[in-house]
């Protein structure tokens, strides 16, 4: 292990000794039933499964055509229960409140939303956030998950603070 001086040099650490992340790696989620998750995750949503590892207790999904993005374990706790999120605004426990999908169009989006809808996925909220639009919807296990489109000049509507109103989004 080196010292933030010693590290700031290296070629994964900024000079200000902060480390050169990427992209976010994965997410991994406890599911109740892992095949029906797998179905949910891989025929609605278009992850593709790497590699199911009984041994290691998971399913690994990429998504986008990227790596591992995605992982999928079997909850061991026949009792756990997901967060109440009657308002999605309203979840503030410790862990992981939401996962967000991105898609890369605002048409793409709006197909998205058809899609959940037609496989009788509840849509708890759509909403044009100001710098994305997002709809928010649950997985088989209550799972809190989002698809959002972001806009093209995202960075430039945070800069100026994007003032965000959270405006229902509607589709037609």
């Amino acid at each position: 292990m080196c010292s933030l001086e010693a590290c700031g040099g290296a070629a994964g650490v900024y000079a200000d000794g902060m480390i050169k992340l990427q992209r976010l790696g994965h997410v991994l989620i406890s599911v109740r039933d892992l095949e029906k998750s797998k179905d949910f995750y891989t025929r609605l949503l278009g992850c593709k499964v790497l590699e199911q590892d009984p041994e290691h207790g998971g399913l690994f999904l990429s998504i986008g055509g990227l790596g591992n993005t995605f992982d999928l374990f079997q909850c061991t706790n026949p009792e756990a229960v997901a967060t109440s999120d009657e308002d999605l605004a309203g979840r503030n426990g410790l862990g992981v409140r939401h996962i967000a999908f991105a898609v890369a169009t605002e048409d793409d989006l709006r197909d998205a939303y058809f899609a959940l809808q037609s496989a009788g996925v509840a849509i708890l909220r759509a909403i044009d956030h100001v710098s994305q639009k997002s709809i928010y919807f649950h997985d088989p296990d209550k799972n809190l998950l989002e698809i959002v489109w972001e806009r093209p000049n995202a960075l430039e509507i945070f800069a100026r603070g994007r003032g965000d109103e959270d405006k229902p989004l509607t589709f037609s």
